[in-house]
């Protein structure tokens, strides 16, 4: 059994090394033909080699040689001026060496084509150097030359600017950056205009974008861009105004400020005038109880004008309206714990001083659950019964009567039962069943509601008593 396994081993071992020599004899024949100009048998024995090789060195070796072997090939094509070949050569090179010889051969197809006045394809080869070879120390050239072609050739301004803002960003201050700088001043006019109609049509925010982008490069004078943003600003703010939200105008005048100090004066009596806009917009978030909001609106006076009167006032309108409401909230804690004890002549009472401190809804309600809960503790079916009679007018009756009404055009009165109507208790405190049943020879009609005395609430327990209230 041990020889076995010794000879099994023995077996394995020399078939690996064998395996692996043949690896080496064909990287091996593989480089002899690369050293003797052999590039095209090379490659595939080269390919040959990565498929099936499972050594990670020698496959990166061997991926490396394939790599030279097509860059000499693309060299080869290059002498020949075959320029397709060339290009597909340096392509399957993939390798900085070979995109510097690719942008090359782009560069001469580039030139030619402009020789020819071949302008589109001229701008397709320089496009690629652009696009294929980002890194190639050819691209600011390449920018320029494409910023020239979209601005004298193809009317493209806009591919002209994306262009300058990537040279710029990339390549400030390099000579053919300064270059195109002097191509930009063709046109950045018409961005000027661009943003000035946004804003005239009151797309501000789309206005500005357009301006913080030209203020990223120097194609404008700084003061002149400054004014214009200040423009848009203030513009913004008597948007603000109109809209009422003074807070937002504020803050966008004193922004406009920022940008053109020379307009202060002229906009801090702006501020002045609107001074008491900020108390009428605190009134209104008074009127939906945002205090805090309302205070700082009337406490924002006072950076335009100290002491303000009107908002002194307004502030000691709001704490005591303020203390109105909590004391109302107390008393709506008493209020319901005599709810809860079953005293609601009592609540009753603590209920409407709350709503005079504070006249709310939350109240309001309370109030009429209240009343109704002392109806209904004196007279539970009495006021279940009212409650019928006074739904939407006493619409259940008269939908009762027309269905009476109905069958005795049809039936004989003897031939009728009519139940009227039937108080009973309800399952859960203060809630009634109301009844009525309709019976003749051949129809039958069984009406039934469940009333909650507390809040008047009519709810149908059957599809027929659902049909009558709709």
């Amino acid at each position: 059994m041990k020889i076995n396994i010794a000879i099994s081993l023995s077996l394995l071992i020399a078939t690996l090394l064998l395996s692996s020599g043949c690896e080496i004899n064909r990287l091996k024949n593989a480089e002899e033909l690369f050293n003797s100009g052999r590039y095209a048998g090379s490659i595939e024995e080269f390919d040959h080699f990565i498929r099936l090789t499972n050594n990670g060195a020698l496959k990166t070796r061997a991926e490396l040689m394939r790599s030279q072997s097509y860059y000499e090939l693309g060299l080869m094509a290059m002498n020949r001026k075959s320029w397709d070949l060339s290009i597909k050569f340096f392509k399957l090179s993939n390798s900085e060496t070979s995109d510097v010889k690719l942008g090359e051969v782009y560069r001469i197809l580039a030139d030619d084509a402009m020789a020819a006045r071949d302008l589109p394809l001229a701008l397709q080869y320089i496009s690629s150097i652009i696009k294929e070879i980002p890194r190639s120390a050819l691209v600011p050239e390449m920018l320029y030359r494409r910023i020239v072609l979209m601005v004298d050739v193809f009317s493209d301004r806009e591919a002209a600017w994306k262009d300058y803002m990537t040279l710029f960003d990339n390549y400030s201050n390099n000579s053919y950056e300064l270059q195109a700088r002097v191509q930009v001043q063709k046109f950045i006019e018409t961005k000027v205009e661009y943003a000035t109609t946004l804003a005239e049509q009151e797309y501000f925010n789309d206005a500005l974008v357009v301006l913080f982008e030209l203020a990223r490069y120097p194609v404008l004078n700084a003061e002149r861009l400054n004014r214009l943003i200040s423009d848009n600003y203030q513009s913004q703010a008597e948007q603000f105004i109109i809209d009422q939200d003074y807070i937002e105008a504020d803050r966008l005048f004193r922004i406009a400020v920022q940008y053109f100090p020379a307009k202060r004066q002229e906009i801090d009596a702006r501020l002045r005038g609107i001074a008491s806009l900020f108390v009428l917009k605190g009134n209104s978030l008074l009127a939906e109880r945002d205090f805090d909001n309302a205070l700082l609106n009337y406490r924002k006076t006072f950076d335009i004008i100290s002491d303000y009167e009107p908002a002194m006032e307004a502030i000691n309108r709001l704490l005591t309206i303020k203390s109105n409401i909590e004391k109302a909230a107390f008393l709506k804690i008493d209020a319901e714990k005599l709810e809860a004890a079953g005293k609601y002549a009592e609540a009753l009472k603590l209920y409407q001083a709350a709503n005079q401190l504070d006249d709310k809804a939350e109240y309001q309600l309370k109030i009429g659950q209240m009343q109704n809960l002392i109806e209904a503790k004196r007279d539970p079916a009495g006021f279940a019964q009212r409650i019928i009679n006074e739904y939407r007018g006493g619409l259940l009756n008269r939908r009762v009567s027309e269905v009476r009404t109905d069958l005795l055009s049809r039936y004989k009165k003897t031939e009728i039962r009519d139940s009227g109507w039937k108080m009973l208790l309800s399952t859960g405190q203060y809630k009634y069943e109301a009844r009525y049943d309709l019976m003749s020879p051949q129809e039958t009609y069984f009406y039934i509601w469940q009333i909650n005395l507390r809040d008047r609430s009519i709810v149908p327990l059957n599809k027929l008593s659902e049909k009558l209230m709709q």
